[in-house]
């Protein structure tokens, strides 16, 4: 039970590094996300957001229904990336560190340990089946 935990804040934490480091390089190479074909407006908008995702992420007293949110937010903006690299004819290698850098796979993980981590903290109530 501990472990699901564990995993889940390594995962979490690995998300929000991510994303910081991905905000960090969009602001900074306007002339990489300009030959994806977006404007520049977008670009800032996007690593605005995705800097306020990853301190969101972190805070531990947020409604769960507010980080489901972030994580879909997190797993559309990758796959995203991932078709927006592959669409602007960049080399094969930018396309497999897009999508091979298990960011995705890490979403999944923090994900899914969410709910066991958030299950430890209250017990489901017994239903009696003969009441449905």
């Amino acid at each position: 039970m501990k472990k699901n935990k564990i995993l889940y804040g390594i995962a979490k934490g690995l998300i929000s590094l991510f994303m910081l480091f991905s905000a960090y390089f969009s602001f900074s190479h306007a002339a990489d996300f300009a030959a994806l074909g977006f404007p520049n407006y977008f670009r800032i908008e996007l690593s605005i957001l995705k800097v306020i995702g990853a301190i969101v992420l972190l805070i531990p007293n947020i409604p769960a229904r507010i980080k489901e949110w972030i994580y879909a937010g997190f797993g559309i903006t990758m796959f995203s990336a991932l078709v927006a690299h592959i669409a602007s004819g960049d080399p094969v290698s930018k396309i497999i560190f897009v999508s091979v850098d298990a960011t995705l796979f890490v979403l999944a993980v923090a994900y899914v340990y969410r709910y066991e981590a958030a299950s430890l903290k209250t017990k489901p109530a017994y239903s009696n089946p003969s009441n449905l």
